[in-house]
């Protein structure tokens, strides 16, 4: 019902009403009943004037102001579906009913900026996540680079130390890839280092392995849960796959190291590294071409 009809029918009955009555009880000749019934109603009109007031204002306007205020605490809580029920849109509404109108199309718009908001902060969360990803990737060949490599050994030292387990580094060099360079062309050497990539990735489990470029022609991987004798074949079956790919005389050194407990794992860690890297480095003045476990010298010096 709009507010000019509830505010006509109850001027109606406190005002119209009564005196109508009064009018037609004197017109019928009961003037003394009418004058009563008049000064009655005037008195009680009086009295009631305040209590009438009351219910005039909550009729008219306080009843859809608590049903606004009701509404707004529910938008207040993040209940954006919050709504009430509005008639169709008139060209002479009352300015309540326009404010009522107003104020649900302010929280619709509020809401659909809010689910723009969190659009975009979602895809800020992924982009972040994205370029986080990428600083731990080598831009050339997919696989994980150097920062990855230093932080995902040190946690697994950590670990091992404190769970008593250990895993494996495997360090290699490409032999001759500088002659690849000079000989076929930087593009040649780029997709050799792609190929030796993908290799290693053929080679290694997903999530449990971490195949890396440390740079240059200088690749590895870390080696968990596995024993010593499936990283060597593993490692020897990389050296050979590589002869499918190579360019010119290139070919692999590889070196394999144990991770050994110790009681600071930073230098455990670099002195892992620097065992592999003297591996590496036998597997080269050894003929290139093969796989050397670190501490192990390669087979032609073994005599010596």
């Amino acid at each position: 019902m709009k507010v000019d009809t509830k505010l006509f029918l109850i001027l109606f009955s406190l005002v119209t009403a009564p005196l109508a009555t009064a009018l037609v009880l004197i017109h019928e000749g009961y003037g003394e009943l009418g004058e009563l019934f008049l000064s009655v109603s005037a008195i009680a009109s009086f009295l009631m004037l305040k209590p009438l007031a009351s219910l005039l204002a909550n009729v008219i306007f306080m009843r859809d102001i608590k049903a606004m205020n009701r509404f707004c605490l529910q938008v207040k809580q993040g209940k954006y579906n919050a709504a009430w029920p509005l008639p169709d849109e008139q060209e002479d509404e009352h300015e309540l009913l326009q404010l009522k109108r107003n104020l649900f199309w302010m929280v619709h718009a509020i809401s659909s900026r809010e689910d723009w908001l969190q659009s975009r902060l979602s895809e800020t969360a992924e982009t972040k996540e994205r370029f986080e990803r990428m600083s731990y990737m080598d831009g050339l060949t997919g696989i994980y680079n150097r920062r990855f490599f230093d932080e995902r050994l040190l946690e697994l030292a950590e670990q091992a130390m404190n769970k008593g387990e250990s895993f494996y580094l495997m360090m290699l060099d490409c032999d001759g890839f500088k002659a690849v360079n000079d000989v076929f062309g930087h593009q040649a050497g780029d997709a050799l280092l792609v190929r030796l990539a993908g290799i290693l990735q053929r080679f290694t489990r997903e999530g449990v392995d971490y195949p890396f470029r440390y740079g240059g022609d200088e690749f590895g991987v870390i080696f968990t849960c596995v024993e010593q004798d499936a990283v060597m074949r593993i490692s020897e079956r990389i050296r050979e796959r590589f002869h499918d790919v190579r360019v010119g005389d290139s070919s692999l050194s590889i070196g394999v190291g144990r991770f050994e407990w110790a009681v600071d794992a930073e230098a455990a860690v670099e002195e892992l590294k620097q065992r592999v890297d003297l591996a590496v480095y036998a597997a080269k003045n050894g003929g290139k071409d093969r796989v050397i476990l670190a501490g192990q010298r390669p087979p032609e010096m073994r005599a010596q």
